[in-house]
């Protein structure tokens, strides 16, 4: 029964070799069997050619861990850098929105005109007062100022404006953008 075995064992050795033998070349086959030779003669230089190999695949590993922590670190690097992106963003909106404008909002919104002027011409100030406005009709530039929600803060700062020698002001109103010609602020407070 041992000897079966070991005639079992043997054959699965060499069956398993010549499996692999058949995939090599003759010159593979020549370098390899020289290199097991080589190895058989001298055994301290194939313990020291494992150790070798042993040594640098620690060293890859190694490596591959270093690596692996650097990306992970990148990773939460970028994230955080995302999220402070999106954090930017947001308050970027809310800037904005604080911005000034010549643009009507939509809905009911009050304005100051300053007066109604032939030959005064302010349109160059639109670009650094925004919220003083230049309409041209038939040739004529009418100047409102501001955006006011509330009646009575327009006709506060249409009153503060008229003392200061603009006497021409008085408060207008716009529905989502247009003028409406038939209002009139005493009567609107009347009501």
């Amino acid at each position: 029964m041992r000897n079966f075995l070991v005639i079992l064992v043997t054959l699965g050795f060499f069956f398993n070799n010549t499996v692999q033998a058949q995939e090599l070349t003759k010159t593979q086959k020549r370098a390899l069997k020289k290199e097991i030779r080589t190895y058989k003669k001298n055994p301290e230089k194939w313990v020291k050619m494992l150790n070798k190999h042993d040594a640098k695949v620690k060293e890859l590993n190694d490596e591959i861990a270093k690596l692996n922590a650097q990306l992970k670190a990148s990773e939460l690097a970028a994230k955080k850098l995302a999220e402070q992106v999106k954090l930017e963003q947001l308050r970027y909106v809310e800037l904005e929105k604080t911005i000034p404008t010549t643009k009507l909002p939509d809905g009911t919104v009050y304005q100051v005109q300053m007066g109604f002027y032939q030959y005064l011409d302010l349109v160059s100030f639109n670009d650094k007062l925004k919220t003083v406005r230049a309409e041209e009709i038939d040739g004529k530039k009418r100047y409102v100022i501001g955006h006011f929600e509330n009646l009575l803060d327009a006709v506060q700062f249409s009153n503060d404006i008229k003392r200061i020698g603009v006497t021409d002001a008085f408060v207008t109103q716009y529905i989502d953008g247009e003028r409406n010609m038939n209002f009139d602020a005493y009567e609107e407070l009347g009501d």
